[in-house]
């Protein structure tokens, strides 16, 4: 007595062993071919083309099922360093923001300070200078040399004022630049990830073009099985499997940069300032 059960071999006697993966992917194509030949002769290509594509079919299946096979667990390792990458670089770059910032917010807030207390007699003293020129070119000497008066009873205190208000910006350009000079090894390792950025992205276009026509070779393909079209299946097929060359190799391509990112920003992580 034989046995038949999905996807094992048959034997007598009721013994039941599993398919090997090759039968399997026969099986596979077989089915296909099957859906080619159920429709009638009068819809399909009577000539020997049509048998050629049933052959180019059955020859490719297993490369073109690996390859789809070997791209989408490229694709998944790429997404996964790329996300692993933009996290480390957020991280550095908010470690590079916290250089120094408690110190830096407090002489920021101290230079607006002294400005703004300032700002009214620097202004007035400004203002006062603006005018006796004015009167001077007028040649209205009584105005500019009163004008004099009040500019140079104000001028101890202006200068005391310019003098507190330089101190405090003095101060924060130096807090800011010894902040540069802490952070700039870190940003000099992070330099050359903006241009593999650029590469990426212009790839990025590519590749999503190659993906684009891999898609619609598909619809075509599984359109050219149901109408039992075999050459416009096979033809369809084959430009997928190119697609999915084109699509792999660019994959390989942004993976290495992705992984010269990842050298980079363990580089930088290396240089924080602690």
């Amino acid at each position: 007595m034989f046995k038949f059960t999905d996807f094992t071999n048959w034997q007598g006697e009721g013994a039941v062993t599993p398919l090997s993966q090759r039968t399997v992917r026969r099986v596979a194509v077989l089915l296909i071919i099957l859906s080619l030949w159920a429709y009638p002769l009068s819809s399909v290509s009577a000539d020997s083309g049509w048998d050629a594509a049933l052959d180019e079919i059955h020859n490719l299946y297993t490369d073109y099922t690996g390859l789809q096979a070997s791209l989408k667990s490229d694709l998944q390792r790429n997404q996964e360093l790329r996300k692993q990458n933009n996290t480390a670089l957020a991280a550095v770059n908010k470690q590079l923001q916290a250089t120094n910032a408690a110190q830096l917010a407090k002489l920021k807030t101290a230079s607006e300070a002294v400005q703004k207390k300032h700002a009214p007699l620097l202004d007035q003293y400004a203002a006062l200078n603006k005018q006796i020129t004015a009167a001077r070119k007028a040649s209205n000497l009584k105005s500019a040399t009163v004008l004099e008066l009040k500019r140079n009873k104000l001028k101890a205190a202006a200068a005391a004022a310019r003098a507190e208000v330089k101190k405090a910006t003095t101060a924060l350009a130096e807090a800011k630049a010894l902040t540069a000079a802490k952070n700039k090894p870190v940003k000099d390792a992070l330099a050359p990830i903006s241009l593999l950025k650029k590469q990426i992205a212009a790839q990025n276009k590519l590749f999503s073009a190659a993906q684009s026509e891999r898609t619609e070779a598909d619809k075509r393909y599984k359109a050219a099985v149901q109408a039992g079209d075999a050459t416009q299946a096979a033809a369809a097929m084959k430009l997928s499997y190119n697609r999915m060359k084109e699509i792999r190799t660019m994959a390989a391509q942004l993976y290495g940069w992705e992984q010269q990112i990842s050298t980079a920003l363990r580089a930088a992580e290396l240089k924080l300032p602690k």
